[in-house]
């Protein structure tokens, strides 16, 4: 994987495909194929011929501290409220199936609803920090050894948190246009914050992989919002880890036509988790046009591909197409977008892993 990620030669690309979440339903339901049962994830992925899929996943949140955090849970909804120094609270309010709470339930309610939550936001940040301890991360490292790459998970950058988990989408759309200013000046807030509390702690880690951005989408952050918000915040980012020695990925599980080109100006390494075709309309063959080799594409194998459902024929087309295209190619990296799910057929695993090892052949 480093060879990859360093432009050197190797035998074939290697394949680091995310098995956790379908590894973990198999294991509950005592369902593992007999050829893997009784072993780990990372023995199943060691036995698949796999890269360790290491992933070490922090999630910087943002603190005030004169102000008061509380949550509570109560059935299938979980309630997150910021108590300020004003006395005004802003709350966040979460919905969950029951039947699927892993999956992180759906926002109902976000913190920043009008101008004056905005103004009450942006009189904290005066006093805001974010809680950042990667102190983990080596002996993390450590476990991993040499079975794979561990990648230092950050999260979204400062404008895309704001979108995710205090306006929503469809409120920042609005509000970036009713009050602007209010709007930059909250992101510049936190963006601030980051270069303080998160930007130096990365440059100081072992990490050679960091992952910073996530859901970049040609609908939800179009090339003028990204161009706006997340470009100028991106190429300092990038330019001060390459300076440090780090490769820069973004979580690329979604439809980006409008973006092929401007997240090569953000002068990022990777695309990780990269969707294609038929999960979204680009395929693979668009992805390395478009980046010439400058961006590794890491994916190329969708994970509804692995559902029963899907035609095995078009499955097998689909694995001998990608094989044939990237054995040639030393900026691609077999990966799943975004995760092997509960569903997945094991042959199909198999076949995958089979038709990856006769590559050195």
């Amino acid at each position: 994987m480093l060879a990859v990620f360093e432009r050197k030669s190797f035998r074939r690309p290697p394949a680091s495909i995310r098995l956790d979440l379908w590894h973990k339903e198999m294991s509950l339901k005592n369902a593992l194929p007999e050829e893997i049962k009784g072993m780990s994830q990372e023995e199943a992925e060691d036995f698949l011929g796999f890269c360790r899929a290491a992933r070490y996943r922090l999630n910087p949140n943002v603190l005030f501290n004169n102000s008061l955090f509380e949550k509570t849970e109560k059935n299938d909804e979980k309630t997150e409220e910021y108590k300020l120094r004003s006395g005004a609270v802003l709350r966040r309010v979460t919905v969950f199936d029951n039947s699927r709470k892993s999956l992180g339930g759906h926002i109902v309610k976000y913190p920043l609803e009008t101008e004056n939550d905005y103004d009450l936001l942006i009189s904290e940040m005066e006093d805001a920090h974010i809680d950042f301890d990667i102190s983990g991360f080596d002996a993390f490292d450590t476990m991993t050894g040499d079975a794979g790459l561990p990648m230092l998970i950050v999260g979204p950058c400062p404008a895309h948190h704001i979108m995710l988990q205090f306006s929503g989408y469809e409120g920042f759309f609005l509000h970036m246009t009713d009050f602007t200013e209010k709007v930059d000046l909250l992101i510049s807030h936190i963006e601030r914050i980051y270069r303080r509390d998160v930007w130096p702690a990365l440059c100081n880690s072992k990490a050679k992989l960091v992952l910073h951005g996530a859901h970049f989408s040609s609908q939800m952050t179009p090339p003028p919002i990204f161009e706006k918000y997340f470009l100028p915040y991106f190429r300092e980012f990038n330019e001060l880890m390459h300076r440090h020695g780090k490769k820069v990925l973004w979580h690329a599980d979604a439809e980006m036509s409008k973006l092929l080109p401007v997240v090569l100006e953000a002068k990022f390494d990777g695309a990780d988790c990269l969707a294609s075709a038929p999960l979204v309309k680009q395929k693979m063959e668009e992805y390395f046009d478009a980046w010439q080799g400058r961006i590794i594409c890491w994916g190329g194998l969708p994970s509804i591909i692995f559902e029963p459902a899907f035609p095995m024929k078009k499955y097998i087309d689909i694995l001998d197409s990608l094989i044939n295209m990237v054995k040639v190619r030393n900026d691609f990296i077999f990966g799943v977008s975004d995760n092997i799910m509960p569903g997945a057929e094991w042959k199909r695993l198999s076949l995958l892993s089979k038709k990856i090892r006769r590559m050195e052949d």
